[in-house]
């Protein structure tokens, strides 16, 4: 899934390792499980961006704007609320660090009519309203449902941090307060943004590197499901055939079949795991066939989105 130039330089691996971390991974993430990361994360990225400037071209804007990423979501509704909430949050931080700011005191209903603050929320609502036929996109924007896969993301991190001492849960807090928009300027080069003829702007950006870290996310969730179904188990009388089905699943990897042999020696996701999840993910079978990507195009089935 090669998707980033031989000689491009910028690199999130270091990144990747906290924030994968941070996702449930071991303490130590392997270089090479984040090195693949890293390279399924841009190659996805770079291809929604350019299917975004198509969208932007086709409605003869200049920019990439959110209307365009939030179109090539339309169709998977549980990942486009996901992107509405975090819309919300990012409108809620901006109100917050613009009372403080101001020094006035925070008052809802001062700010609630105020679209300068809420330019995120204003800006899904009015487009999704102009598409919206049946209802349920604006239905969306009200909806309570509990996200079960944020809700299972969490309850296992929870269960993580159980076992960790001061210096560990230091080091986890610190890694989960990283992401690809606390550096920007370093994720729009990694996006390689200037050399594209219709560039993102601000919001895109920030939906980007929102998109960005959530694709780790499922990558990471994905990857542990696999993990644990291919974990032989004690006194399973068919840990032989899972060991064998995983082998063969890589036998045309010779990296990916070393790593059957060093799991036991690492509790870290192995980039065989990665490769299993995505084929598993793209294909739509076993433990992971309740995922699944509404958005497909020439082959490429997107995580975000």
């Amino acid at each position: 899934m090669s998707g980033r130039g031989s000689g491009k330089a910028t690199s999130f691996i270091p990144e990747l390792q906290s924030m994968m971390f941070a996702l449930g991974d071991s303490r130590r993430p392997l270089h090479e499980t984040a090195a693949l990361v890293e390279d399924i994360v841009h190659t996805q990225l770079i291809n929604l961006l350019h299917q975004a400037a198509e969208v932007a071209l086709l409605r003869g804007a200049r920019v990439i704007s959110p209307e365009d990423i939030i179109f090539l979501m339309r169709k998977d509704k549980k990942k486009l609320r996901r992107l509405l909430k975090y819309m919300q949050f990012r409108d809620y931080k901006s109100k917050i660090l613009k009372t403080i700011d101001d020094d006035d005191p925070l008052d809802s209903d001062k700010y609630s009519s105020s679209s300068s603050v809420n330019k995120r929320q204003r800006l899904a609502q009015d487009f999704l309203s102009s598409i919206d036929q049946t209802g349920e996109f604006m239905a969306l924007l009200d909806e309570e449902e509990v996200d079960e896969v944020k809700q299972e993301r969490m309850e296992r991190l929870e269960r993580q941090t159980r076992t960790m001492d001061a210096a560990q849960y230091s080091e986890f807090c610190e890694s989960r307060q990283l992401s690809f928009s606390k550096k920007a300027s370093k994720f729009r080069e990694w996006l390689d943004c200037s050399s594209l003829d219709v560039k993102p702007n601000a919001v895109s950006m920030e939906i980007l590197s929102y998109l960005a870290y959530e694709t780790v996310a499922q990558i990471v969730d994905l990857a542990l499901l696999v993990k644990q179904d291919m974990t032989p188990k004690t006194g399973d009388p068919f840990s032989h055939a899972i060991s064998a089905t995983f082998i063969q699943y890589h036998n045309s990897s010779a990296e990916s079949a070393a790593a059957c042999g060093v799991e036991a020696q690492s509790n870290a996701i192995q980039p065989a795991h990665i490769r299993e999840a995505i084929r598993r993910y793209s294909h739509k079978i076993g433990p992971l066939s309740p995922f699944s990507s509404a958005y497909r195009r020439n082959g490429m089935t997107f995580l975000a989105c």
